[in-house]
């Protein structure tokens, strides 16, 4: 875990230089929440966030390279997250347009149950201890961003 102690009791930063750092400080505590409350299920963040998009994409699936668009960050182990998911059953790839080579990728059933039980296991960790008017300032600051 990240020691934000070091920190916020560092003399030589200045006031924006502590914030950024902390900023980077918090996204790896939840990162590495987030990566551990997936464990259990054999998934890392990128392929839940695939399982994601897939689930609440359009029916006929999506390619390869809109899922990319709709990650969160951007990876270069797409194609390998998706054969790893494939493999396990949880995504199936059709060629089924006139253009045989454009790959459709629609999430299972098997899918579906795994990112709704991704999704129980990681709400908790998606939670701040802010008041209603502290999220609104703090969301407001990192749209500014």
């Amino acid at each position: 875990m990240a020691n934000k102690e070091l920190v916020i009791n560092n003399p030589t930063m200045n006031l924006e230089q502590k914030t950024i750092r902390l900023l980077g400080c918090v996204a790896q505590e939840f990162q590495a929440k987030y990566i551990k409350a997936l464990a259990p299920l054999g998934l890392s963040p990128l392929q839940t966030n695939i399982l994601h998009v897939l689930d609440y994409g359009p029916k006929e699936g999506l390619t390869v390279n809109q899922i990319k668009k709709l990650q969160i960050e951007e990876s270069p182990n797409i194609s390998r997250a998706l054969n790893k998911l494939m493999d396990k059953g949880f995504i199936i790839k059709n060629r089924n347009s006139p253009d045989q080579r454009v790959v459709q990728i629609q999430i299972t059933e098997d899918g579906r149950v795994l990112h709704e039980k991704a999704d129980e296991l990681t709400a908790s960790l998606l939670q701040l201890d802010l008041s209603e008017n502290e999220m609104e300032t703090l969301y407001g600051i990192l749209r500014r961003l």
